[in-house]
C-alpha cells in the first residue's frame, strides 16, 4: 500500500471535523481497491443448457424425422454453442490483423453506463464469450465502449462495440477487389 499525503482542511470547525485532503497525484488505483465493487469470477465453468423444444429449434414445416435429425445435429455440436443456441465461429488460430493507425496515440474511451435491465443478460453473454475463448481480459492501451442493442424480438441483446474514434484514425487500405473469374470456375 502506498502512503498518501494528507492534511487537515482549515476552517472554523477544523478541530471537530478533521477531513483528510488528498492530492490527485498521490492517489493510485490500489488505494481504492477496498472501496470497489468487484464482479464475480467470470471464468467459472458452467454447463450451457440448450432447449431443444424451444421456438428457435422446433419448426412446424419439418416432419418428425427431419425435426429429430435437426435436434441430433444440434446435440452433436453442443460444445460449440453459447447459451440460447448461438453457434460459435470456428477458431482462427495464427491469424494476425494489423490496423494502421498512422502513429496515432492509443485511444482509450470510458465505458458507457449499461441500463440495469440489461446487466443480467450482459453478464451471461460475457461469461459465455469468455468461456468460449472469443474474448479475454485485456489491459491494452486501446479501449472502445460497448453498446447494447436490443434484438428484434425485444428481449435478447446484441453486444456491439463503438469503434467510431478508432475508425477515424485508421488508414484506409485501398486495393483492387479481385474478380470472381480470378478464383477459377
Amino acid at each position: 500500500m502506498h502512503e498518501i499525503a494528507a492534511g487537515v482542511v482549515s476552517g472554523r470547525d477544523a478541530e471537530e471535523n478533521d477531513v483528510p485532503e488528498h492530492w490527485a497525484n498521490d492517489i493510485v488505483l490500489t488505494d481504492y481497491a477496498p472501496e470497489l465493487a468487484f464482479l464475480p469470477d467470470l471464468t467459472e465453468i458452467t454447463v450451457t443448457a440448450l432447449y431443444y423444444t424451444g421456438p428457435n429449434v422446433q419448426n412446424k414445416d419439418l416432419d418428425v424425422g427431419q425435426q429429430q435429425k435437426l435436434v441430433d445435429v444440434l446435440k452433436r455440436h453442443e460444445k460449440i454453442m453459447i447459451s440460447s443456441g448461438n453457434a460459435l465461429p470456428p477458431p482462427a488460430y495464427g491469424v494476425v490483423c494489423d490496423i494502421d493507425v498512422q502513429e496515432h496515440a492509443p485511444i482509450k474511451q470510458r465505458a458507457r453506463r449499461t441500463p440495469l435491465r440489461f446487466l443480467g443478460k450482459l453478464y451471461e453473454l460475457l461469461k459465455g464469450l469468455l468461456r468460449a475463448g472469443l474474448i479475454t481480459f485485456s489491459d491494452s492501451p486501446w479501449a472502445s465502449p460497448i453498446v447494447i442493442v436490443l434484438k428484434k424480438n425485444g428481449v435478447d441483446i446484441r453486444l456491439c462495440i463503438d469503434y467510431k474514434m478508432v475508425n477515424a484514425v485508421t488508414a484506409i487500405m485501398e486495393y483492387a477487389m479481385p474478380l470472381r473469374a480470378d478464383f477459377g470456375p
